[in-house]
């Protein structure tokens, strides 16, 4: 059976990290996320796969044939961003028989494909995972009848089930050809799902299991939870350097060429990338991955945060944030990462204000952003690419992309001091 995977879209609510490349080409624990959900498809017993990839695809680099992950991987191109049922059919002429459609980033695939396909109890009949939410504002919406799906409704207003979506589907050659008649609209793979599930060929695995979503920058909290929590045992590389009083408690692993300075201590589950450079009497806790050649520098504080590659730090606490690659932190820096009142933390995504469900939330920094001395965040804060963030500025709001922001002092009082007796 072929699995095919999307990984050509644009990601606008992905910001700021959706410029270069699909965003599930973003690293954690070393790989882009894609790369671990093909290992994950990989131990499934699933090895042909189909890459759906914009033009000049880094990815198509990254992965080549697949050969060194033991797959076989057919790229094809989606010229333009037309959406998922756009996608997909891009793969039609080499999709004859049942087939996996999945996200780039969906590594926990394996625990839910054996149950998938046992529900699959004719060529005719597709298979989507479901399972309940609170929230069905950003989701499809199912209606079930037993185990059979009788409607499908993308982001209603009115919500008429506690059923959504789960971005893993086991489809057939006959719903391809009911999408190629289905008009291209903005929900035009859901709107060929629900004619299906009308007609009786859609059935649903309900389950309570976590699952992976990433619509939203935050979402890459949950991911490296997941992949960190899959740490059975500490991994010291005996090519990186770590000093003798240096603190490891829990499922650590650090790769060749990382140096741990005197002083310093980690709690896992954490990452130490290859090459990165964690500075005297720094703090690692709560789950932090940090990537290649990152710079943590001395006396920093980092609780369940990923630092992407190449980024360098100084001293200061960075909380439950999110930091860009190649950015470059100056001393002191401290993100909020809770509200005063303790209530969830939203934050504006293309000029919406988004609740991203969550109470512990501080920083997102994109790539190449330059980060002055004592500066400070607000909870939920995102910060663009290629930004300047001058010293002692604290950011209230999100600032875009290539912007110099800063505070002004608008008085320096300077006067000699005269001795009164």
């Amino acid at each position: 059976m072929k699995a095919v995977i999307l990984a050509a879209g644009k990601s606008s609510r992905f910001y700021p990290f959706n410029t270069e490349e699909h965003k599930s080409f973003v690293k954690v624990m070393g790989k882009p996320l894609i790369e671990h959900t093909l290992i994950a498809l990989k131990k499934s017993g699933i090895d042909e796969i189909v890459l759906v990839v914009r033009p000049q695809s880094r990815i198509q680099e990254y992965l080549g044939n697949g050969e060194t992950l033991g797959l076989h991987i057919t790229y094809v191109i989606q010229e333009e961003a037309l959406g998922m049922g756009h996608g997909l059919l891009q793969a039609k002429d080499i999709l004859t028989d049942s087939f996996f459609l999945l996200s780039g980033y969906h590594m926990e695939f394996g625990e839910f494909r054996n149950e998938m396909e046992q529900m699959q109890d004719d060529n005719e009949t597709s298979v989507v995972l479901v399972k309940q939410s609170d929230d069905m504002s950003q989701f499809g919406v199912v209606e079930l009848d037993g185990d059979k799906v009788i409607n499908i409704t993308e982001k209603p207003e009115v919500a008429s089930s506690s059923y959504r979506l789960v971005a893993m589907y086991l489809l057939t050659p006959s719903f391809l050809s009911l999408l190629e008649n289905t008009p291209l609209a903005e929900y035009h793979f859901e709107e060929a799902l629900a004619k299906s599930a009308k007609e009786g060929h859609v059935k649903a695995v309900v389950t309570d299991k976590a699952t992976i979503s990433l619509k939203y920058p935050w979402h890459l909290f949950g991911i490296k939870e997941y992949l960190l929590s899959r740490i059975e045992t500490s991994s010291l590389s005996e090519r990186a350097h770590i000093a003798k009083d240096v603190v490891i408690t829990g499922n650590v692993i650090v790769e060749d060429g990382a140096q741990i300075m005197e002083g310093v201590v980690i709690k896992g589950p954490a990452y130490v990338g290859k090459n990165v450079i964690v500075g005297n009497r720094s703090i690692l806790r709560n789950g932090v991955s940090i990537e290649e050649g990152a710079v943590i520098g001395a006396g920093m504080e980092l609780k369940n945060t990923l630092v992407m590659e190449g980024t360098t730090t100084h001293s200061g606490f960075i909380g439950d944030s999110l930091i860009g690659k190649k950015t470059k932190i100056a001393a002191y820096v401290c993100t909020a990462n809770v509200r005063l009142d303790r209530q969830l933390v939203s934050s504006v995504v293309k000029g919406e204000k988004v609740n991203t469900g969550i109470k512990h939330l501080g920083v997102i920094i994109g790539n190449n952003a330059n980060i002055g001395i004592r500066v400070s965040t607000m909870p939920g804060v995102i910060i663009g690419n290629n930004t300047i963030i001058g010293p002692s500025t604290n950011v209230m709001k999100n600032v875009a992309d290539n912007t110099r922001y800063f505070t002004r002092f608008q008085e320096v009082v300077e006067e000699e001091i005269h001795d009164e007796k």
